[in-house]
């Protein structure tokens, strides 16, 4: 008996830390041990409450902040090493929330064209990923591990910041509606996609979710226009386009390892999709 109490006793203080040390940091961590872990804490955060603006994509996505770093009703599900398809299949299948505006990278949409589930999307199927979901104590960003690496990837990239009022990528445009879409042969493959992604964006848009396709930066090499099916995939989804990757300012968009982009980039990134996401359709 006095063993199972000191146990619980034991138990209770753990989770009590692990409760202060989170509100400390914001609420959630940023970096895990691994960036499996990283994805699945970083989109059991997400799922949490009800944003208004949820991003989708990569690690690129990842990096930008969200509500827990002050950027109120935005989520962040990025997911490193994969992209933005493995969460809106998990919003279609009603594991994950959706949110009234879905801004979906289109970096690293080529990685969904490989067959298959993804190792994240497969663990957003497993119990024990509802169970963090819903009890943020036993999530993947409450792990004892997560907290440290956190600091040293603050010591990396820089601690999370804002943008000064009005710093933001500086680009001109607006999402917009595709009237057409380049006449390039498109694969089988990327036919499937395109017609999956079309149904869950349509499902989703009954449920009351606009979509926007942005590429983040960095840009594309040499000015490389973006692939055609993408463009065909905005064009049939009715989803709007947006290129801030290929029309900010490079000067004010710096990398840390040549994909990634630091803390003060990435709150500018965020500033630019906060003033256009009334144009999400």
């Amino acid at each position: 008996m006095r063993y199972t109490l000191t146990l619980l006793l034991t138990l209770a203080a753990c989770f009590a830390a692990q409760a202060l040390a989170l509100r400390a940091i914001g609420g959630r961590t940023t970096k895990s041990e691994s960036n499996f872990f990283s994805s699945i804490g970083r989109i059991q955060a997400g799922a949490q409450g009800r944003p208004g603006m949820i991003v989708l994509g990569s690690s690129i996505t990842g990096r930008l902040p969200d509500r827990a770093q002050g950027y109120e009703g935005v989520a962040n599900m990025g997911c490193d090493g994969g992209s933005g398809i493995d969460t809106l299949r998990a919003m279609d299948k009603g594991i994950l929330p959706s949110a009234p505006i879905l801004v979906i990278e289109a970096n690293t949409l080529d990685l969904a064209l490989e067959p298959g589930t993804t190792e994240i999307g497969t663990a957003m199927t497993r119990q024990w990923f509802r169970v963090g979901k819903n009890l943020p104590l036993l999530s993947a960003y409450a792990r004892p591990s997560a907290f440290f690496y956190t600091i040293l990837l603050a010591r990396r990239i820089g601690g999370a910041q804002h943008a000064r009022d009005g710093d933001n990528l500086g680009v001109r445009s607006v999402p917009h509606a595709i009237d057409s879409a380049p006449a390039g042969k498109l694969t089988a493959r990327q036919e499937e996609l395109i017609g999956e992604i079309r149904g869950i964006l349509a499902r989703l848009k009954a449920k009351g979710c606009k979509s926007m396709i942005v590429w983040l930066p960095p840009a594309r090499a040499a000015g490389a226009p973006p692939p055609d099916w993408v463009m065909e995939l905005v064009h049939r989804s009715g989803s709007v386009w947006w290129d801030p990757g290929q029309e900010a300012d490079p000067a004010l968009i710096r990398l840390t390892d040549g994909v990634h982009m630091d803390s003060l980039s990435a709150a500018r990134t965020m500033n630019s999709l906060q003033l256009v996401r009334s144009y999400a359709k």
